[in-house]
């Protein structure tokens, strides 16, 4: 069985191309959003899907990302995170 122990035994190609067709489908939806908008419940349930799928996918460690899906992650950036989690951390202490 597949488990963060025993990495190798996890599937990231097939992950890799699971994530790049929710990625896909979620962009296709984002574009039809903007042309097309019949206003009905399903529709706003569908779009809010495709958002929540992408955000999702795109939370996933940068291993299991489609390569093209992958950025540069600024110092900048890895010191706002270390100063939320500092910051929650001493919250979570109160």
């Amino acid at each position: 069985m597949p488990s963060i122990k025993n990495a190798e035994s996890i599937a990231f190609d097939r992950i890799k191309n699971l994530v790049a067709d929710v990625l896909k489908a979620a962009r296709e939806v984002t574009t039809w959003r903007n042309d097309y908008d019949p206003g009905t419940q399903e529709w706003y349930t569908l779009c809010n899907l495709a958002e929540t799928a992408e955000s999702l996918a795109l939370s996933l460690p940068v291993e299991m990302l489609p390569d093209k899906e992958w950025r540069y992650v600024s110092p900048g950036e890895y010191a706002a995170c270390d100063e939320l989690l500092g910051v929650l951390a001493d919250l979570a202490k109160d």
